[in-house]
């Protein structure tokens, strides 16, 4: 149960961010046609939008969502579809795939574009390529649903003292939250060159923010980040498109029930090794130690995200629909932006990051997490 208070900020502060939003569409497409014209810049590019020809027949580009069984994922495969795009919404398995379904049916949404289901786990290079090989059966060489779009959102987050959290534990966050994504980008990469498309990173303004206990997490969306800047750049000249985009705290399954239940689990099983959590509702266990001082700097560190998350999750987050109109952005933007940050807390914090002096900036971000 959300709280109503925390909810009404959440709320009021998404108009803010739209209009931050437009302010940088307006500025990047002027910046862009000056370039473009006088330079040599690179063309503008409308055919990722959703539109109608002047015989009234509808022109439905086709986007494939990764993660879209619940939270971000979800939401933007029905905010997409809701402006007509053809959106194939991708799940691990046939159990996500009725779930989907079910959301599909229960929330009213004007769907004006039709949405798919594909089973796709991203970890799975078989089933991925399976999935590839399916779109491009059936909107393969079309020209009313191209695929110009690629949203990479499956992932999750930790919250562990990087001391203790165990090896396995971070090779499995970077497998989904890293590598799934290199994964999905170059078995669709021959379709949306076809169409010149795009590439949408989900990041996380934590690969920013840099904040103490989200270590691997920090470290995986970083990497996405820089990946997406550096591949963008290669990409370009093949009028192929990529970026990321950096939501703050958002409100989800994971930041919600899942990792609520997991921060109780994790409480009680302090004494049997579990010192993090994770938002697919796991505790992260170790059989590492370290002595009191540690312990102690550890627990109130992670007292203090305990609360962080119970805020998030009672309405301070912003929602999942919030964070897919700027997908719906980086979709559509006759340039695309190298990044899209959205959440008044990750548009702070970035500011912050981004004026600070970084000594002041870590003493303020270790002030903010100190146990007195």
């Amino acid at each position: 149960m959300t709280n109503p208070r925390l909810s009404v900020l959440s709320y009021a502060t998404i108009p803010a961010n739209r209009i931050l939003a437009w302010i940088d569409v307006i500025v990047h497409t002027i910046s862009g046609y000056i370039l473009y014209w006088f330079i040599g810049g690179y063309k503008p590019q409308y055919h990722t939008r959703p539109s109608r020809n002047s015989n009234g027949d509808a022109y439905a580009p086709s986007v494939i969502v990764t993660g879209a069984s619940q939270g971000i994922g979800l939401a933007t495969s029905l905010y997409l579809s809701s402006k007509g795009f053809t959106v194939f919404a991708s799940v691990k398995n046939d159990s996500e795939l009725e779930n989907i379904r079910h959301e599909m049916k229960k929330r009213d949404v004007n769907t004006r574009g039709p949405i798919r289901p594909v089973v796709m786990d991203v970890l799975s290079p078989e089933s991925v390529q399976s999935a590839a090989a399916e779109v491009s059966q059936i909107v393969g060489g079309s020209t009313k649903a191209p695929l110009v779009g690629v949203i990479n959102n499956a992932g999750y987050c930790m919250i562990s003292p990087m001391e203790l959290t165990p090896d396995e534990a971070v090779r499995d966050l970077f497998e989904l939250d890293f590598w799934a994504y290199i994964r999905v980008i170059r078995e669709f990469l021959p379709l949306i060159k076809e169409n010149r498309g795009r590439f949408i990173n989900v990041c996380s303004y934590g690969a920013y923010v840099n904040p103490p206990m989200c270590v691997p997490y920090s470290a995986a969306k970083a990497a996405v980040e820089a990946m997406s800047r550096a591949w963008r750049l290669e990409l370009m000249p093949l009028g192929v498109g990529m970026t990321s985009v950096r939501p703050g705290w958002t409100r989800s399954n994971g930041i919600g029930p899942k990792i609520t239940s997991a921060w109780d689990s994790c409480f009680h099983d302090e004494s049997h090794g579990a010192v993090g959590v994770d938002s697919m509702g796991d505790v992260v266990k170790t059989d590492k130690r370290c002595n009191e001082v540690e312990k102690r700097l550890y627990r109130s560190m992670m007292n203090k995200w305990y609360h962080l998350i119970r805020d998030a999750a009672d309405g301070a987050a912003q929602t999942s629909e919030a964070v897919a109109l700027s997908i719906h952005d980086a979709l559509t933007d006759p340039f695309l932006q190298p990044y899209y940050t959205v959440g008044y807390d990750a548009l702070l914090c970035q500011t912050i990051r981004d004026l600070a002096p970084e000594s002041v900036y870590e003493v303020g971000m270790l002030k903010a997490f100190d146990r007195k």
